[in-house]
């Protein structure tokens, strides 16, 4: 990536499910659907072959949920374990795919700041996510949260209009 097209990436405004989320999340009325209790990941070699697997513990009012899951990579892997939690408690979430995922870092040490851009489909609506840390895994990790939670707060948002007025349609 030229210079140039770098800073414009950097400087550009953060996608609207990310800003939407930043903003409610400083409001003191707002509660997230749900919290990170606990994540680890094991990158291993079996076989000569790359295994990892992810273990994600959640809690969702009161109750705890721990899933695990292997994937292709750290991320991929979260996201499985993650999705396999939430979907007992948010089953619309189905749908949702991760339809396209970059990182980039600025900077020439291991140490440079990464942006992890999610973009998420359920196939009928598109948002996107970014997420900013010194640790790529974090910033990916970031980015996923943001875009489930962002799907749940609009899916919330919907039935609560819903339930003010019946005659809304379910869509």
């Amino acid at each position: 990536m030229s210079a140039e097209r770098q800073s414009d990436f950097y400087e550009a405004e953060a996608p609207q499910a990310s800003r939407e989320l930043l903003e409610l999340r400083t409001s003191r009325d707002y509660e997230a659907p749900f919290e990170i209790v606990r994540r680890r990941v094991i990158d291993d070699l079996f076989e000569g072959k790359s295994t990892i697997d992810a273990t994600v513990v959640i809690r969702i009012g009161a109750v705890e949920e721990t899933e695990a899951a292997s994937g292709v990579g750290v991320v991929n892997a979260l996201d499985v374990a993650l999705r396999k939690a939430l979907l007992k408690y948010f089953p619309f979430l189905e749908p949702v795919r991760v339809t396209e995922t970059y990182t980039h870092a600025s900077g020439e040490s291991t140490e440079a700041e990464v942006v992890s851009v999610k973009k998420f489909s359920d196939g009928h609506h598109s948002w996107t996510t970014l997420s900013k840390s010194v640790n790529t895994v974090e910033a990916g990790w970031k980015s996923l949260l943001d875009g489930y939670e962002w799907r749940i707060y609009v899916e919330n948002l919907k039935l609560t209009r819903i339930g003010a007025n019946p005659r809304l349609s379910r869509r």
